[in-house]
């Protein structure tokens, strides 16, 4: 790879780390329901401009429709509402390493339900060490505690799980649409979605947003949603799917820097060592790091 190729893809990796911090700052003014529905509804109005300026035919069939509302349930308003949610008891770096298991549950899930997707000795060996860092980082004595202390760190854990069933889906279903346009569509189906849900529970906050607020809520949805939605399918385009595992290496550790920087965050040794395993077993599962025989 060229080094236009790797700066893309370690942007990447710390524009997905830094919607932790914003989320963990935003928490201070809104509801976690209120603050994924300003990022996915601002996100898919930029991107929806985007497309329009571009003049990109938009033809969808109602079984694309349906395809698209069901990835945005399950690549945002499922795992967004619970990463966000889950924060309010845990960090924004835990929360980071607990959601890097987003790329062992794919696998095992793309293997269980897609035939191509085989399971290898190393994807094994990477899925193992993964979840074992993921205990070390959550501490091996919290496992099994569901106070309400601890129930972040579970919500979280099932949005990786709700993240790799939306990759399942989108490698099954979503192949022949457009990548900008499954973006746009998924962002403002989830925007749709959000809408209906907000007055159910009740958190609508309808009182105006004070600006500095809604300034940090527009950031989020333009780096970490649009900006990293452009980036993400560049890097499909010119270097393939699997470099991205890369980038989701990159994530923790981008995460946990933002933190202490930002937010003077204190970092846990059970934190670190987790994160080290975590990323060890990324390298397993990539595989293209090791030597070969």
């Amino acid at each position: 790879m060229t080094n236009k190729d790797w700066l893309r893809i370690v942007t990447l990796g710390v524009l997905w780390g830094s919607s932790f911090l914003y989320a963990e700052i935003l928490l201070r003014y809104l509801n976690p329901l209120m603050i994924v529905f300003l990022r996915v509804s601002l996100a898919g109005l930029i991107l929806l401009l985007i497309c329009l300026i571009k003049r990109m035919p938009i033809q969808l069939t109602g079984t694309d429709l349906f395809t698209i509302g069901v990835m945005g349930a399950l690549n945002n308003v499922i795992p967004f509402s619970l990463i966000v949610w889950g924060q309010q008891t845990t960090t924004g770096g835990l929360a980071s390493i607990i959601n890097a298991s987003t790329a062992f549950f794919s696998i095992l899930l793309a293997a269980l339900f897609i035939p191509q997707e085989r399971l290898t000795w190393n994807r094994v060996g990477g899925v193992l060490i993964g979840v074992t860092g993921v205990a070390m980082a959550v501490g091996p004595a919290n496992i099994l505690q569901f106070s309400g202390s601890d129930s972040g760190k579970y919500m979280i854990l099932l949005a990786t799980i709700s993240y790799a069933i939306a990759g399942v889906w989108a490698k099954m279903r979503m192949q022949n649409l457009p990548s900008m346009i499954s973006a746009t569509g998924m962002l403002v189906a989830s925007a749709m979605m959000m809408v209906p849900l907000l007055f159910v529970t009740d958190t609508f906050q309808i009182a105006p947003i004070d600006l500095y607020v809604f300034f940090i809520a527009f950031q989020f949805a333009v780096i970490c949603s649009v900006l990293a939605y452009l980036l993400y399918f560049k890097i499909l385009e010119t270097m393939g799917a699997g470099n991205l595992l890369i980038c989701t290496i990159i994530v923790p550790p981008s995460a946990i820097l933002l933190e202490v920087l930002v937010l003077d965050e204190v970092i846990g040794l059970n934190e670190l060592a987790g994160l080290a395993i975590v990323t060890a077993g990324m390298i397993v599962l990539d595989g293209r790091l090791l030597p070969r025989r």
